[in-house]
């Protein structure tokens, strides 16, 4: 049968059985201070004593504060002695009697191990070694924690996307870096992926992305910034292939969606004037 795991740490048990020892005090010394004013007829923890009727009386305060000391496995009058026992040359070995309201003094550690043991280990060195070696195994199974992403600026991503024509083509280059770098991540999504393209290929494909006339600024761009590589001759060109930023996957988007909306558009009027002509 598999052991049960203990609901606490290791440290939170350590605090249990230090509170349940400061318990285990205070009942020791109320216990003390409320036998010395019990009848002899009554026991330290034990029955009830009776009157002269035969009925039971009630029990002393001694009995109800050695409840919970038993309650929580600590031994009571008569489970413990507190002198050696004698013999007598007339008798056998017998424990001298103790004081009313006795409970035997229980240690932290004690405390300890009577809570591991209760759900299945030797002791508290053995829990917490296994607890400690559940929580290095729970983190070599956990998987890497994955890097925060990127706060998107969308009012930056609002200004690059003036710059785009209804279209969907950049209509006109940026004046700032930054926004030059994000209107080149959509160029650079137009390019054919896992290609090697000629120099006549890659104008070609530069030249449909943009209506300013200068394609070799854009190609030079791409080169420079990592997001394609040529070859010392120029004859071959090839995309990079990389995760665009959290800024420019918004700014393809919102194109993306920008160009569906237009053909929409640029077919929706055809379509009323066939059906107004049938």
């Amino acid at each position: 049968m598999s052991r049960p795991r203990f609901p606490f740490i290791a440290q939170d048990v350590s605090a249990l059985a230090r509170s349940l020892h400061r318990e285990l005090a205070a009942c020791g010394m109320s216990s003390q201070q409320a036998g010395r004013g019990a009848r002899p007829t009554d026991d330290a923890c034990g029955s009830p004593a009776h009157d002269v009727t035969g009925g039971p009386t009630v029990g002393s305060a001694g009995d109800a504060a050695c409840v919970p000391a038993n309650a929580l496995g600590a031994p009571c009058a008569t489970d413990a002695p507190d002198a050696p026992p004698t013999s007598g040359a007339s008798g056998p070995a017998h424990t001298p009697p103790r004081a009313p309201g006795h409970v035997s003094p229980v240690s932290h550690v004690l405390l300890l191990n009577m809570l591991v043991r209760a759900v299945g280990y030797r002791n508290f060195q053995h829990y917490r070694a296994q607890f400690a070696a559940q929580e290095r195994l729970e983190r070599l199974a956990a998987p890497e924690p994955a890097a925060p992403e990127e706060p998107v600026d969308l009012r930056r991503v609002e200004r690059a996307a003036r710059h785009f024509g209804p279209d969907g083509l950049l209509a006109r280059w940026p004046g700032k870096v930054s926004l030059q770098r994000l209107c080149l991540w959509w160029v650079w999504s137009r390019l054919p992926a896992g290609q090697e393209l000629t120099g006549t290929q890659m104008d070609d494909a530069l030249r449909a992305c943009h209506h300013f006339g200068d394609h070799a600024l854009l190609r030079r761009w791409l080169c420079d910034l990592g997001m394609a590589t040529r070859t010392p001759d120029g004859r071959q060109y090839r995309r990079v292939e990389q995760r665009p930023p959290q800024e420019a996957l918004a700014l393809l988007q919102h194109l993306r969606d920008r160009e569906r909306h237009a053909r929409r558009t640029a077919h929706a009027p055809s379509a009323g004037r066939g059906a107004t002509t049938a």
